[in-house]
């Protein structure tokens, strides 16, 4: 059986469940906001109870800082030089069978239609290696992933940040992956 799973990598990685949400935080830490035209200093998992999941991990963060630039923790960096374990996400894909991975992508979206754009964010990702950011929101402008060869695991290291465009909670904001496996 095929299966997704989500998990915001730190000290010890935390798996974002079904009902859990990634948080993008500001420097205050869990709960905290960003501000308006500013990117996340903190990223979190939060449950649907409201607490934070990820406050024992020492979770990853990836800032946006320029369209090759990031900081992820150490000062800004060239983007290309993110290790896997320092990509905020972990993306895992696995089947029973040894199956190959092609035309994946991933994206944020409004949480309903994945044409949509999310609301209010400005949502960047980059898989481990690019060289620049994709402005990753809607399917039409979604960031490709690396096909993978036949294995029963596939895993895709993704730094993720995201601003706000305005005051207040976004609740529009999704994210997706989407794959061809054979």
């Amino acid at each position: 059986m095929a299966t997704f799973t989500f998990t915001l990598q730190g000290s010890s990685d935390t798996v974002i469940g079904a009902t859990d949400r990634l948080q993008f935080a500001g420097a205050a830490g869990f709960d905290s906001k960003v501000t308006v035209a500013a990117y996340n200093d903190t990223t979190h998992v939060k449950s649907a109870a409201d607490a934070d999941d990820s406050s024992g991990n020492t979770p990853r963060n990836n800032k946006y800082v320029s369209e090759t630039t990031a900081n992820w923790g150490d000062g800004v960096e060239n983007l290309n030089l993110i290790l896997d374990a320092e990509c905020a996400l972990k993306l895992n894909f696995s089947d029973d069978a040894s199956v190959a991975v092609s035309d994946a992508i991933f994206y944020a979206y409004d949480g309903v239609t994945t044409t949509a754009v999310p609301t209010g964010v400005t949502f960047q990702a980059a898989e481990q290696g690019d060289s620049a950011w994709t402005n990753a929101e809607g399917s039409a402008a979604a960031l490709t992933l690396t096909d993978q060869g036949a294995a029963t695991s596939h895993d895709y290291f993704i730094a993720v940040s995201a601003s706000p465009e305005s005051v207040g909670l976004k609740s529009a904001f999704a994210l997706r992956v989407e794959l061809t496996y054979s």
